[in-house]
């Protein structure tokens, strides 16, 4: 990842930069982070910028560069061209028990920030793009929009994201931290922590909304003029007593029965 750059977090917008993915995770040391990737740690080796800039330019397809540091009470791990830092599985990994945040640069050009908490997410959105604001609460949006706001650019880049998380959280993951050695290592795809399972539709039949209300009677007996006709017709009211079949006169034959059990 370069790391020239003119302000602390300029090295985010550089036009050599491709993509990249970050994450930071309070309260949990490098050798964790690595290990919640799904990386095994024993084969990390601490690296110069430049040498982890060679041991990447010989990475397979389905292979990630990890590398990654301390800052001030959290932890950071950045890949060049690699987005496991911004799959389910590492970053439920990384928040158990604690919290994480991830920044995907994508190479089609779209950006996301996401915060997660104890294996769950609480907000993911695209920067400066109003559609993507969270419905429920979201502090990280907010100070996000804070800092794009204050920039005064038209498009400014991913630089106030990172003031923003440096703002808020503490978690400053300037040009000078990206300059220090990180522990290193490759992680293969297949590898990395698998995402959790999506939750299962329920099966159960849905319950009733309300309570049974029994048959549908009428409100009153018929007239005496309809229970005279369905007397003479073999049938009863249901408030009447039942009928055995019998011919129905003027319908051709066909018997009418009472709704009524025996």
């Amino acid at each position: 990842m370069h790391d020239s750059t003119d302000g602390p977090w300029d090295w985010a917008d550089l036009r050599g930069t491709v993509m990249f993915c970050v994450t930071i995770a309070r309260g949990i040391t490098p050798e964790d982070v690595l290990s919640r990737y799904g990386a095994d740690v024993g084969t990390a080796r601490l690296l110069t910028s430049s040498q982890a800039g060679e041991l990447g330019g010989r990475l397979l397809p389905t292979e990630s560069l990890l590398t990654a540091g301390a800052l001030n009470g959290w932890s950071f791990c950045s890949e060049e061209y690699g987005i496991m830092g911004s799959t389910p599985g590492p970053l439920a990994a990384l928040s158990r028990g604690t919290e994480a945040l991830s920044l995907l640069r994508g190479a089609d050009g779209m950006n996301v920030f996401a915060h997660w908490r104890d294996g769950r997410c609480t907000e993911q959105f695209e920067p400066g793009y109003p559609s993507t604001e969270p419905r429920a609460a979201h502090p990280w949006w907010d100070a996000v929009q804070e800092r794009l706001d204050a920039s005064g650019k038209e498009s400014p880049g991913l630089a106030p994201v990172l003031e923003a998380v440096a703002r808020r959280a503490g978690a400053d993951l300037d040009s000078a931290a990206l300059r220090r050695p990180r522990l290193t290592v490759r992680l293969d795809e297949s590898a990395r922590t698998p995402d959790p399972p999506m939750p299962v539709p329920s099966t159960r039949a849905p319950r009733p909304t309300g309570r049974r209300l029994g048959r549908l009677l009428p409100s009153a007996p018929p007239p005496e003029a309809v229970r005279t006709e369905l007397a003479a017709r073999g049938a009863t009211h249901p408030y009447g007593t039942r009928v055995a079949w019998k011919p129905a006169p003027g319908l051709d034959g066909e018997a009418i029965r009472s709704t009524d059990a025996d």
